[in-house]
Order: C-alpha cells, then sequence, then structure tokens
C-alpha cells in the first residue's frame, strides 16, 4: 500500500471494533464528506451537527429499508481523532449490520479504509507525529499491562519531547557552524568550540541513554524470553511444567525427550514473559545422537543465543559436568541463572552446594574476578527440586527481581527497531563531528555530519519519511485504526 496525498481527498469508513459478533460495534467515516454521507443513511441528525455530541436514530438505506438504531458521534474538523471531520456509528454488533452500513456507506461515496489509514491520516494532519502514531499501534496490540503503559507513554508524546529536544540541540550546534562558516571568509571566529563541543558531548549522553533502554523496552512490547536449557535428564520440561502448573511438556526418564522446542507464556508483574522449554543438549558421544536428537540441540543454541534470561538447570546431585561447562561458556552472562535441580537426591546442604558450585566456577575461571562470582552465587544460584511446589515460587522472585533490576516503570524507553537504528546512526554522527571539533577540523566538514545526525533524528520523529517507511509503519495497525 503506498499512501499518497490524492487518497487523502477521499471520505474513508471502516469498522474500528474487532471482527466477529459482539453488544456494539463501531464503524468511523472520516474525511471531508464524512457528515454529509453520513446523513444520507441517518436522515435523523440535524441539519447543523454539534462536534463531541451524540445522535441517537434509525439508518435508513438508499433502498429506504430500516438497517439498525444507532447512536452518531459528530467531530468536526480540527476536533477528531484524524483531524478531519468524522463520525463514528455505533451499532448492534452483528457482522451482517456491519457489512450492510458499510455498502450503504461506500454506495454513498465513502471508500473502504487502507490498514492503518486513520492514524496515518491524524498523522499527516499534524494530530500524532510518527513516534506517538507508533504508541497507537503498540498500545492497540498490547499484550501485557507494562506494554499498554508504555504504548500509552509514547502515545501521549513522552519519547517524542525526548527526542524533539535532540533535535533542538542539533539545530543550535548547526546554526552556530553555519554562522561560522558563513564568516570564515572575513576571519571572524563567531563560534565557541568548546561550547559546542560540550552540546555535543551532551547529546550524544542523552542517545546513549536511550539506546541503553532498547532491550527493556523491547520486553514490554515483545516479552521477556526464558529458556531453559542444560544437558538432558536434569529436569528442564518438569520445571517447565511445574512454573506453568500443566503438563505442557512431554517428560520421561530416558534423556532426549525432548526434542524441539516448546513455549508457553504467562504474566509476571505486567510484563509478557515467554518461556522455553529446549532439548538438552551434550557434546560428548555425539556418534550416539539420532538425527532428530541432533536438529533438537542445534535449535536449542539457537535459543539460548535469542534468550533474554537463560535458566540453565543441572543435576545437583553431581554438580556441574564438562558438557554443562562447554555451554555455559556459550551463554551470555548477563542474563544466565543456574538452578542446581533434584536437590532431593543431593545429601549435601544447600550452603554446601553452593560452595561447590563456586568452588567448580572459580576452578574454570568462569569469571574475571572473585567479586563477580561472588555476585552471581549471591544473587543468581538456586537449588530447586521440581517435587516441591515452594520452588515455583523462588524462581519466579529471581524473575521479578531481575526486571525490577531493568527499572521498567519510570524510564522513557525506545521499543521500536526503527528508532534504535536512527538513534543509533545519529550518535554515530554526532561523535564524528565532536571529534572533528576537538582536531580543528574544517566547518565544512564538521556540517555534514551534524545535518545526518539532524536527519536520522528528524526521521524518528517522521519529519522526514519517504513511502517505503509509511508502508513499514502503517500496514502492521489493523483496518479501521
Amino acid at each position: 500500500m503506498n499512501y499518497q496525498w490524492d487518497r487523502d481527498r477521499d471520505t474513508i469508513c471502516a469498522v474500528s471494533t474487532p471482527a466477529g459478533t459482539g453488544g456494539v460495534s463501531i464503524i468511523r467515516v472520516s474525511g471531508p464528506q464524512a457528515i454529509v454521507l453520513t446523513k444520507k443513511i441517518a436522515p435523523f441528525l440535524p441539519d447543523k451537527t454539534e462536534s463531541h455530541r451524540i445522535y441517537f436514530g434509525s439508518l435508513i438505506s438508499l433502498a429506504n429499508l430500516p438497517i439498525d438504531e444507532v447512536l452518531v458521534s459528530i467531530f468536526h474538523q480540527g476536533k477528531s481523532f484524524t483531524g478531519e471531520e468524522t463520525t463514528e456509528i455505533s451499532c448492534h454488533g452483528s457482522p451482517s449490520i456491519c457489512e450492510w452500513i458499510l455498502q450503504e456507506l461506500i454506495s454513498c461515496g465513502c471508500r473502504t479504509a487502507d490498514r492503518g489509514e486513520f492514524s496515518f491520516r491524524s498523522f499527516m494532519n499534524g494530530r500524532l507525529d510518527l513516534i506517538q502514531a507508533e504508541g497507537v499501534l503498540q498500545l492497540v496490540q498490547s499484550q501485557s499491562r507494562q506494554a499498554a503503559k508504555q504504548g500509552l507513554r509514547q502515545l501521549k508524546g513522552e519519547l517524542s519531547k525526548v527526542i524533539s529536544k535532540i533535535e533542538s540541540d542539533l539545530i543550535y550546534v548547526m546554526a552556530n557552524i553555519e554562522a561560522a562558516i558563513d564568516f570564515s571568509t572575513e576571519n571572524l571566529e563567531v563560534i565557541n568550540r568548546k561550547e559546542m563541543i560540550s552540546k555535543l558531548e551532551d547529546i550524544n549522553h542523552r542517545i546513549q541513554n536511550l539506546l541503553q533502554t532498547y532491550q527493556q523496552g523491547r520486553w514490554m512490547v515483545e516479552g521477556l524470553r526464558v529458556v531453559f536449557s542444560g544437558a538432558p535428564n536434569v529436569g528442564k520440561s518438569s520445571f517447565f511444567n511445574l512454573l506453568l502448573q500443566e503438563e505442557r511438556a512431554i517428560v520421561t526418564s530416558v534423556p532426549g525427550t525432548t526434542r524441539d522446542v516448546v513455549d508457553s507464556t504467562l504474566i509476571l508483574d505486567g510484563v509478557r514473559v515467554l518461556l522455553s522449554d529446549t532439548a538438552g543438549i551434550r557434546e560428548s558421544n555425539q556418534q550416539e545422537l539420532d538425527l532428530a536428537e541432533k536438529i533438537g540441540i542445534t535449535r536449542s543454541l539457537e535459543s539460548q543465543k535469542d534468550a533474554d534470561i537463560n535458566l540453565y538447570l543441572f543435576d545437583a546431585s553431581s554438580g556441574l559436568s564438562d558438557d554443562d561447562f562447554n555451554n555455559l561458556f556459550k551463554i551470555d552472562q548477563s542474563g544466565l541463572f543456574l538452578l542446581g535441580n533434584k536437590l532431593d537426591k543431593s545429601s549435601l546442604s544447600t550452603l554446601q552446594l553452593k560452595e561447590k558450585v563456586s568452588l567448580q566456577l572459580a576452578q574454570r575461571k568462569f569469571f574475571k574476578n572473585e567479586q563477580e562470582l561472588a555476585d552471581f552465587i549471591d544473587h543468581r544460584v538456586l537449588f530447586t527440586s521440581t517435587l516441591e511446589h515452594k520452588y515455583r515460587d523462588q524462581v519466579f522472585t529471581l524473575l521479578k527481581e531481575f526486571l525490577k533490576s531493568s527499572q521498567l516503570e519510570d524510564i522513557t524507553v525506545i521499543s521500536q527497531a526503527r528508532h534504535f537504528d536512527n538513534l543509533n546512526r545519529a550518535g554515530v554522527h554526532v561523535e564524528q563531528a565532536r571529534l572533528a571539533f576537538e582536531q580543528q577540523a574544517e566547518n565544512e566538514f564538521i556540517a555534514l555530519d551534524l545535518k545526518a545526525s539532524l536527519i536520522a533524528v528528524q526521521e524518528i520523529l517522521g519529519k522526514r519519511f519517504d513511502d517505503q517507511v509509511m508502508d513499514q509503519v502503517f500496514r502492521q495497525f489493523c483496518i479501521g485504526k
């Protein structure tokens, strides 16, 4: 779909509520003729309507047949979501009634809306910037409380304000550079280079702070990806079932029972958590494995790389094996937790087991220093048994503390790859401009980097865009929004 201004002169209509049978459905009409065309099937509307008023009456088809008793909400130009003249028809939630009303509106002169076209018009009419439009999409698609809260914050313009301040400061620096270029022929120094360097350092600091929130923002929108991994027969599937409180994964005493990744979801402190049970990983005796198990191991390793949190299980009664360490060195330590399972089969106390694991990790030089090892043992190692329900709560506590440490509640974050890519590009050019200032480079070269960073920031806000960007953003919307 290509968004073009010649189509924006049309009056469009669509069902804005989800498909299917319900108590009420809403049909939205927007465009220069929205009220006039709605009146053709809603004769009860007065000649002079009031904005933000609801009118009750019966819809009558062009063939003079009664359709339904409805409520019609009126929004005058400049006072609606799209910025255009808009009507919203609240009818009974029958798909056949909705289809009939749409057909009548089309016969009157409306056009069926494209995906996201109402939001696109709101953007083009200056009611929303592109970040806010993406906030609408995030709010509609949110599958957890945190995702909804972040979508609403973005819709309200919190991220837009932060990005706009970066844009404003870049323009200030560029204005100084342009002035310096203009006066260069008169051998006048009109720019305070120390001030400009300080300004660019501050701009880049704010950009880097935003970039560092991308992981948290992605958790809010997509969910926190938690993977159960480890050697065969250490209780991954049993623990997976315990957390879900259902027999989701097959459990047997035969090593290699799990051959593929098994996924499920739950909500934890308002965050969507994606749980994945994976095939047991063993690198020794590879010749004994059949093709299916080898494929399962490959997929397990891929899941480990993509995970935000790796819950790595091992047999508490025997400790970490060589295969365990071969695998652990492939996992990002920032999201690693060790679960020593089958505690019920061990003769050692939890304290003794922790000391044993600590010694093994130290001998393998798994951490750079003793402090990192001690912190890991204190906060990332848990001994469990799937025979006792209390360990379910303990694992959830670990995950909650991880989320809490990420400060998801009170920070402005970026969650779209488009934002991350453009901010990253802007940061690179800002840093290059700063270095050029320090090296006393020609102002013309500094201006090129500043211009490139400004373009990247303005693309985030939607002040610079092309059809490809618009398609990428708005084609994700549903029809009617």
